[in-house]
């Protein structure tokens, strides 16, 4: 399957998100609509693609801003851990409060469990539970690429210092379900440049 990615920084503070294509299906999914929806529906519909699915990494408010705006759009699911659910119900949950707007959004379509498959636009995404920067912070895995919010960043890690964070919890996750990964695995983080898991494994002070 030829398998293209557009990444795309949105929102007030760059949030990474992508639009994750089936070329031969002309078929698509959107991870982490974190602002600017008109960028992102400008862009989907450049590429005249049906988007089958919007996943979110976890429910802090920079990542899910556009999320009504996208699903209204093209009528797509919206899936999130089942833990980070009432972060999309709850001002008070996602923080938006903070960013000087209450917002609160639709409830989720679908819940994103650990170990389970979806397959999305004719793509094959693992869901894969790795809390520490939320309670319900997940990564999925497709192919040779892994989309891992705000778990793990290029020589960093997640803050872990707002509600539901741990960081004893997130250097668990990023040990035991993120380096067991091949090395040349590509990461594609919610904020910030792109990385590999060798990288990573030889580069990230917090791992060392």
């Amino acid at each position: 399957t030829l398998m293209k990615i557009i990444a795309m920084e949105v929102g007030v503070i760059g949030t990474n998100c992508y639009v994750v294509i089936n070329e031969e299906q002309k078929k698509g999914v959107v991870i982490d609509p974190g602002g600017d929806a008109d960028q992102i529906l400008e862009k989907i519909k450049q590429k005249g693609i049906t988007i089958e699915a919007i996943f979110l990494t976890h429910g802090h408010s920079d990542h899910i801003m556009a999320v009504d705006e996208v699903r209204e759009v093209t009528g797509a699911k919206v899936y999130i851990s089942e833990a980070d659910a009432d972060m999309l119900t709850k001002a008070s949950s996602n923080l938006s409060v903070y960013m000087g707007a209450g917002r609160e959004f639709k409830a989720a379509d679908e819940f994103l469990i650990d170990g389970e498959t979806i397959t999305a636009a004719g793509l094959k995404f693992q869901v894969v539970a790795t809390p520490g920067h939320t309670k319900g912070g997940i990564c999925l895995i497709c192919g040779d690429t892994v989309f891992c919010g705000d778990t793990i960043f290029s020589e960093s890690i997640g803050r872990t210092d707002l509600p539901g964070g741990s960081y004893s919890q997130i250097l668990h996750s990023i040990k035991t379900k993120i380096m067991v990964l091949p090395d040349e695995m590509k990461l594609l983080p919610g904020h910030g440049p792109a990385t590999t898991i060798g990288w990573e494994r030889r580069r990230n002070p917090f791992l060392q």
